[in-house]
């Protein structure tokens, strides 16, 4: 008696499906009321504020502490992606001159800060733990003060980049988290104001 054996397809192969990657990019304006509604104060106090040298409102931060005020944008978890601000740093303040972006942050004890320092004249790429802060990466560079810059995070899996104004200055890998949220933060009594931020991230299009 002859055997005969059936090879059953899985109904996959059936009603196959195609993921698609595509790019989303989303831009906010920092230069109305209705910025503060988008935003997630984690520190200080966040307003939008005239800046006098052009007469034009734009975010800014206007607690004094030693502390790094920071606001998320009120949105989804990011994973890979780019993230970009422009941000000015005043001289107003002599003491210190230092704002950025933050990148992957998923409570106070795990995010990371990327920001430019026209005092002490540096970038930098810090993570929180919960073993305090620590630098991952620090690269000594010329930043002026009372002037406009455009600082951007690249991420992706383990390595974070750090642009400004589109040329490569900071390069570094660490094990990072899979997802977090990104926001904006200043370094202690810091005059900084913040307009155009700019995310582009990875999302899957599922079509049968």
């Amino acid at each position: 008696m002859k055997k005969y054996f059936v090879l059953l397809l899985p109904s996959l192969l059936l009603f196959a499906a195609t993921y698609t990657p595509r790019t989303v990019s989303q831009n906010w304006k920092l230069n109305t009321p209705e910025t503060l509604e988008r935003l997630e104060t984690v520190s200080g106090k966040w307003e939008i504020a005239t800046l006098s040298k052009v007469n034009q409102p734009f975010l800014s931060q206007k607690v004094r502490y030693a502390d790094f005020p920071k606001a998320l944008i009120k949105d989804k978890d990011y994973y890979d992606f780019d993230a970009s601000v422009r941000l000015y740093l005043s001289s107003e303040n002599q003491e210190t001159q230092s704002a950025g972006l933050i990148l992957r942050y998923r409570n106070l004890y795990s995010f990371y800060m990327l920001f430019i320092n026209s005092k002490d004249k540096r970038i930098t790429l810090t993570k929180a733990s919960l073993a305090g802060l620590k630098v991952l990466k620090r690269v000594e560079h010329t930043f002026e003060p009372d002037r406009w810059y455009d600082l951007k995070a690249v991420c992706y899996l383990d390595t974070i980049k750090g642009y400004v104004d589109g040329e490569l200055l900071l390069d570094a890998k660490d094990e990072t988290s899979t997802g977090g949220k990104i926001g904006l933060v200043t370094a202690g009594t810091s005059q900084v104001y913040f307009d155009d931020l700019r995310i582009n991230s990875e999302a899957i299009e599922v079509t049968k």
